[in-house]
């Protein structure tokens, strides 16, 4: 079984629902993956109301919302996942990211704000079109056939993120900037 990580808060903006989407296609597939989410209930979207997507979408056998996870709780769940999917329809510069880099993971997400500069597509991730979800369900099921493919895809993104994503790193560009004013 291939596990799958998403950490989000509920916001329809984080592309939650075009997960679950993605994952009744797997599941219509036959496909054996898992997929755990962490994040907190909003106003937006509360549990209850998470809870019910997923069951109508017949999900309870294929994703485990285990609510807000931090330190050692959240450090097991990196650990236990094979893949980041984050499926967002409008971010910035996401930290989640960095720290599924951090912890050798591939990133399957959307070519949004600074995600591109983050997951080289095919390289240490996939980015695929926001709000697709047979897309998000191609790029997820390339991992679930092949998990050696995944395993060096999350060794070259814990190498991007050494080179570029440090606080060192971060030290070095920020003194540079500043000696070329």
């Amino acid at each position: 079984m291939f596990h799958f990580l998403t950490i989000s808060n509920l916001n329809i903006s984080k592309g939650i629902f075009t997960l679950l989407d993605a994952c009744v296609l797997l599941k219509n597939k036959g496909f054996s993956y898992h997929l755990h989410m962490i994040g907190a209930e909003t106003a937006e979207i509360s549990a209850g109301r998470f809870f019910q997507e997923f069951s109508r979408r017949e999900l309870q056998n294929h994703v485990t919302y285990h609510g807000r996870q931090y330190n050692q709780d959240k450090e097991n769940r990196f650990s236990e996942a094979e893949a980041l999917v984050h499926p967002t329809l409008n971010d910035c510069f996401p930290l989640v990211l960095l720290e599924a880099m951090q912890h050798s993971l591939p990133v399957i997400s959307t070519p949004v704000g600074a995600i591109p500069d983050m997951v080289a597509d095919g390289d240490n991730g996939f980015l695929v079109p926001k709000n697709n979800p047979a897309a998000l369900a191609e790029a997820m099921e390339k991992l679930i056939f092949n998990p050696q493919l995944a395993r060096n895809m999350g060794m070259r993104g814990h190498e991007r993120f050494m080179k570029n994503y440090t606080a060192h790193q971060f030290e070095t560009n920020l003194l540079n900037i500043l000696q070329n004013i």
